[in-house]
């Protein structure tokens, strides 16, 4: 069976012991929380990890800066839900040389750099490109979210964050065998107070 959102909130559902939904429109409580909490709960489990098939690139270069102007203000491009690692420069090899100072202000990386590569995490919502583990890591977080709602069970949800805890590490364990993965960083790790000029 494809995975789609009705089969990955049906897990979710089945881990609650509640009924099976045929539809996110169905006239049911369950659909209705599951259609109403889905795209935030699944952004919220892309965001967690450095996902191989959610991992995206791009380059900005800009010549505004910030509202003090001591540094280059970059706007995160819309796809991306966070950014991991900033590079100032690309090395023939294809690796990267890390920005020094760089953070996340008001949907910017701010930097001294004006040109800078960003290495992040997109948005995906074509279901047929999770990975199997990653569907059940997601499948966890919806049991967990919406446990206390559909089976007013608070003992019950203290189970399901558990089985998204184990959800979550097997798949990250999964996806890191295949290239690599990290905690995505959304601010830098330095301050920027003293950023002038670009190099």
């Amino acid at each position: 069976m494809a995975t789609s959102e009705v089969s990955i909130c049906n897990q979710a559902l089945s881990w609650l012991g509640a009924k099976r939904i045929t539809s996110l429109d169905e006239n049911s409580r369950a659909a209705n929380l599951c259609k109403a909490n889905y795209e935030l709960l699944r952004d919220a489990v892309l965001e967690e990890r450095m996902w191989g098939f959610a991992t995206h690139k791009a380059v900005s270069e800009v010549q505004d800066k910030d509202a003090w102007g001591m540094a280059f203000a970059h706007p995160i491009p819309a796809q991306f839900l966070g950014v991991f690692r900033v590079f100032k420069r690309i090395m023939p090899d294809g690796s990267g040389v890390p920005a020094e100072d760089w953070r996340n202000e008001e949907g910017n990386i701010v930097t001294r750099y004006s040109k800078i590569y960003l290495w992040g995490t997109k948005e995906v919502s074509d279901t047929k490109m999770f990975p199997s583990m990653f569907v059940q890591a997601l499948a966890a977080r919806i049991a967990a979210d919406l446990c206390v709602p559909i089976t007013e069970n608070s003992n019950l949800q203290g189970d399901m964050w558990q089985l998204y805890g184990a959800k979550l590490t097997a798949a990250a364990a999964r996806d890191g065998q295949q290239g690599g993965n990290d905690h995505i960083t959304q601010t830098g790790l330095t301050s920027v107070r003293h950023i002038s000029g670009s190099s």
